[in-house]
């Protein structure tokens, strides 16, 4: 099903392909999978909201970077998946609306079928003659077998439908998942952070457990990016990313929350726990050097600031995060590379 996304001929997606890399060359653009994705949708018309926002941009000649593109692409491409699985979801509601309209009528369909038998059984015990017992007990005989053909049919059908319910439901599963994941780093994106981090919230809310959230910021990204390329950039992303995949456990949930923005749940765990982790990560990314893959230049230290604060009894996520960013701020006023945490009056620096 997911084949039906991009269903244009090879003369098609080639005629795209030199548009595409005409436009990216021309707007100095990495030729990344995002970029090519945004443009390809672009080049062949299929996404009218994206054209939109994009002939409105070069008519008001406005400089169109790769972080626009990042927005468009989250906006208008990677939400492609939600509409993909709405569909999916809509085509299983239909196979269970038909079988159950065939259970339905199956069931009429044995009803009639059954009140015949009946007249015919009470027939049989009234019938005057052989003959006439003949033709009764051949009727009987005509409708058990359509009785029969139908429940074969019946079973046919439903055996089929379940099939193709179960291939949905694989095929629905990947989308939601998918739909849920940062494709640069493979971490949560903010949707599937905020549906993952639903139930330890309202443990914390219930006062089950305490609950801490990091939020982390890479320093000085935008140098990053200027001085050795976006593809570098991304790389610099995805092996944070896996560094805070090799210090959370358990519990624990890493997501990305935008840009070079992450964050960090650690469920069961109070103020002083996700202090000291968020220092662990920041003093092991303080260690690593870090050399550009397509220039070879070394790239000197790369650090990462971070907020933390505890969940309070009454306040909801968006608080909990606000609260969390001005620790992650604070520390940026502070000289970066240093973690700040908000006890619910004020940032402090442990």
């Amino acid at each position: 099903m997911l084949k039906n996304l991009y269903p244009d001929s090879l003369e098609a997606s080639g005629r795209y392909l030199r548009m595409i890399l005409k436009e990216i060359s021309e707007l100095k653009l990495p030729y990344t999978p995002i970029v090519y994705s945004v443009w390809y949708e672009y080049a062949s018309g299929q996404n009218q909201e994206l054209n939109k926002e994009i002939q409105a941009a070069r008519k008001k000649k406005e400089a169109i970077d790769y972080q626009q593109v990042l927005e468009w692409f989250r906006h208008h491409v990677a939400d492609k998946k939600l509409l993909n699985t709405e569909a999916q979801t809509e085509k299983a509601g239909s196979l269970l609306d038909g079988m159950t309209s065939s259970l339905v009528e199956a069931g009429d369909h044995m009803g009639r079928r059954g009140e015949q038998l009946k007249t015919h059984i009470e027939n049989l015990n009234n019938a005057p003659g052989g003959q006439d017992i003949k033709d009764i007990c051949r009727d009987i005989v005509v409708q058990t077998q359509e009785i029969i053909d139908g429940n074969t049919d019946l079973k046919n059908n439903i055996h089929t439908t379940i099939c193709e319910l179960d291939a949905l439901k694989l095929e629905l599963k990947n989308l939601r998942e998918e739909a849920k994941t940062d494709m640069l780093t493979g971490l949560l994106n903010r949707r599937g952070f905020e549906d993952a981090i639903a139930p330890p919230m309202a443990e914390a809310q219930e006062e089950i457990a305490p609950l801490t959230l990091i939020i982390a910021d890479i320093d000085r990204f935008k140098r990053i990016n200027d001085n050795y390329g976006h593809l570098t950039g991304d790389n610099v992303l995805k092996l944070i990313s896996k560094l805070l995949q090799k210090h959370i456990k358990g519990k624990d949930i890493a997501g990305r929350f935008g840009g070079e923005e992450f964050i960090m749940v650690l469920p069961e765990t109070k103020l002083d726990g996700g202090f000291a982790l968020a220092e662990q990560i920041r003093a092991s990314l303080e260690k690593m050097t870090w050399q550009s893959k397509s220039s070879g230049k070394d790239m000197g230290t790369i650090t990462i600031s971070l907020g933390v604060a505890q969940f309070m009894p009454g306040e909801d996520l968006d608080a909990l995060i606000a609260r969390a960013d001005k620790a992650l701020y604070a520390a940026k006023e502070n000289g970066r590379n240093r973690t700040g945490t908000h006890n619910g009056k004020e940032v402090i620096f442990p």
